[in-house]
């Protein structure tokens, strides 16, 4: 049945007028080597999978073929077997990532650079950070080769700083560059607090917002977990 859907949906979208698809970190994981040392951890909190899922490629016509019929009033697709949309169930399917405990969600930052090396032990040069957002390349350069014969607080630096971009990931807005340092307040706990966030759910409800706003005529652009729509049908 998803592939009559697919295939329905590809003849209908002229590729010209496809929606930009904000979804850059995978030419930015062109040169990060994640040690195996980092995958215990991401795996522990739970992003295992979107680990596995997130750099794939985006299919600009086969989303913007749903955008087209992502209905606002009712968050579902109206497709020609009837009405879908993406669940909650879906997501931890999918994704794996925790759909109970705390709600993802986080305060102002005074001091973006000051955060960066609190949690990070690294502090950036002011041009890697713009207003609350910092580099995806700075982060990549810094953290993407793990050195040997390092200590286990090393490592978890170098596991949150990975952690971070796959955050950048699943939450990715319309910046081309840049990941919301927000994300970053919430690392700075202990595994298990990170481990307790339900970030499936936060997950699904910007997938939301995101199909509501680029619905919008006029729009051009789309961003989000995006993937989780591919990955679906």
């Amino acid at each position: 049945m998803y592939t009559d859907i697919k295939v329905y949906l590809f003849v209908q979208v002229d590729s010209a007028q496809c929606l930009l698809c904000r979804h850059h970190i995978s030419t930015v994981m062109d040169h990060w080597a994640v040690d195996p040392r980092v995958l215990r951890y991401i795996e522990y909190v739970g992003f295992g999978g979107w680990h596995r899922m997130a750099f794939t490629p985006v299919d600009r016509a086969l989303i913007t073929a749903l955008v087209e019929r992502w209905r606002q009033e009712t968050h579902t697709f109206h497709l020609p077997v009837g009405e879908a949309s993406v669940t909650l169930r879906d997501v931890a399917i999918l994704t794996r990532l925790p759909v109970h405990g705390r709600a993802v969600t986080g305060g102002s930052i005074v001091d973006p650079r000051g955060l960066v090396e609190r949690v990070l032990g690294v502090r950036p040069d002011a041009t890697d950070v713009r207003g609350g957002g910092l580099k995806h390349t700075w982060l990549r350069d810094t953290f993407g080769q793990l050195p040997e014969g390092i200590d286990e607080g090393v490592v978890h630096r170098y596991a949150r700083a990975y952690l971070l971009m796959l955050i950048g990931a699943l939450f990715s807005n319309k910046s081309g560059s840049h990941i919301p340092l927000i994300y970053l307040q919430l690392l700075d706990n202990d595994w298990d607090t990170i481990r307790d966030y339900s970030w499936g759910s936060a997950c699904l409800a910007t997938l939301y917002r995101h199909l509501c706003r680029a619905s919008h005529r006029g729009s051009s652009e789309i961003g989000g977990p995006l993937i989780v729509l591919q990955v679906l049908l």
